[in-house]
């Protein structure tokens, strides 16, 4: 049974008091165990946090995802992710401390850093200082796991996390990041102590034969189970493949617009990846130029979800007007994606303007020869008042089958989805600006 708070009253008595007695957010869940505390804090340090469902490993990747992508782009590898996850493991990471332990009864760790950004900067600080700690611009978290008798043969086991940023910048970064990623964290909490309890009422359970049979059963059921989800799996996968993915790939491109070569293809002729979004625009070319030629970071932004955006650390804006000092744009031009101080910053973070045809195309590519890959805005005219807008980026990805089924899964989702949103929000800004030139002329 598993209960929830989000509280700033606990029990003075706890060993996390010492080392964030102040905080700006806590989570705290409980559960009941069937088993006896020591056999509840046995389970408690060696349960392989891992083993909680594809749902749990899927939050973990999409929270390292950014490193990932950094990696992608450096053509470098990380650390093979680990084979399993348990608090007892925490004293030998490098991002993680050992606080405080009372043996059978409470443990507690924590960690120093800046989790708000995208690949997260850690800051080691021992034991002694945690508590005193303050540089600005850091959050300091501590994670307490106690066990508590709970009648004959039952535990109350407690998870509660704490957060407190060192300076008011901190913890308005840190308040930006928890309103997303806050959902998610309850979610694995509840999870990690379904696992716990799952672990410690197995164990409780071998003495007795007819529990070992009960437990033979359920570890065939959850075969089943795992057969049923892994065969689902597989047809949503062959589903996305056959009928979704090539659907996004050329999402609002009429007749031969996906395969028709445009500006900037020559800047990359031996790419093996290309993706066309278009959408129809009711303004002229001259019209909608002004909004693309001040894109970037910095700039007008993107027109897409920058609120996402600035929740990864991007610190993009987008502008509702043209702005007639970012109008010059030149070819040579850096058109930032990021900014300069960007956690996972790289060349291609940085692209420069390649192609410029005024009122025609804007061709973005990162530095490198031949580039890493191409991202064309092109105008094509339909008659005097109606514009095609098309968005085109080519690459030549030389990955393997496993980072191929990532790309396609994940990056080629989420580039679909931003995009979609951009070309929609210069469509909305021009379609406004020639409605309002319109209405002024009457």
């Amino acid at each position: 049974m598993i209960r929830n708070a989000f509280t700033t009253d606990t029990d003075s008595s706890m060993l996390i008091d010492r080392y964030v007695p102040e905080y700006d957010v806590t989570a705290i869940r409980h559960a009941v165990v069937d088993a006896d505390p020591e056999t509840t804090y046995e389970a408690m340090l060696t349960a392989d946090l891992l083993d909680t469902g594809p749902i749990v490993r899927t939050l973990g990747r999409l929270r390292n995802a950014p490193m990932a992508a950094l990696r992608w782009i450096r053509g470098t590898s990380g650390a093979p992710p680990p084979e399993r996850m348990r608090f007892a493991d925490v004293p030998e990471t490098d991002e993680w401390t050992l606080l405080a332990e009372a043996p059978g009864e409470e443990f507690v760790f924590g960690a120093v850093g800046k989790f708000w950004r995208p690949a997260i900067e850690w800051r080691r600080v021992d034991p002694e200082a945690f508590a005193a700690f303050d540089e600005a611009g850091y959050g300091k978290l501590a994670i307490g796991l106690s066990v508590r008798p709970y009648g004959e043969g039952r535990t109350l086991l407690s998870y509660e996390a704490r957060t407190a940023t060192t300076d008011d910048r901190a913890r308005r970064n840190f308040r930006r990041y928890w309103r997303g990623i806050g959902p998610f964290a309850g979610y694995l909490l509840s999870r990690a102590l379904e696992r716990i309890a799952a672990d410690a009422e197995a164990r409780a359970s071998e003495e007795s034969t007819h529990s070992s049979t009960e437990e033979g059963n359920r570890g065939r059921m959850n075969g089943t189970g795992r057969r049923v989800v892994a065969t689902a799996a597989l047809l949503l996968a062959g589903a996305y493949h056959v009928a979704i993915r090539p659907w996004h790939r050329r999402w609002g491109t009429i007749e031969d617009e996906a395969r028709a070569p445009l500006p900037g293809d020559d800047l990359l002729p031996d790419a093996t990846d290309q993706v066309t979004h278009a959408i129809e625009i009711d303004a002229p070319a001259e019209a909608i130029w002004p909004w693309l030629v001040q894109i970037g970071q910095g700039r007008g932004g993107f027109y897409s979800y920058d609120w996402l955006e600035r929740a990864v650390g991007a610190d993009i804006h987008n502008v509702d007007r043209i702005i007639p000092e970012l109008q010059d744009l030149e070819e040579g031009d850096v058109v930032r994606l990021a900014p300069e101080d960007y956690p996972v910053s790289a060349p291609e973070s940085a692209p420069e303007v390649a192609r410029l045809d005024p009122e025609r195309a804007l061709v973005l590519r990162p530095p490198g020869d031949p580039p890493a890959w191409t991202w064309a805005f092109v105008l094509e005219p339909t008659d005097a008042d109606t514009t095609r807008l098309l968005a085109r980026t080519r690459s030549n990805p030389r990955r393997s089958s496993i980072a191929r089924a990532i790309d396609s899964l994940f990056w080629e989702p989420a580039h679909f989805v931003m995009e979609r949103k951009m070309l929609h929000g210069i469509k909305r800004r021009a379609e406004r600006a020639e409605r309002t030139a319109a209405s002024s002329t009457i």
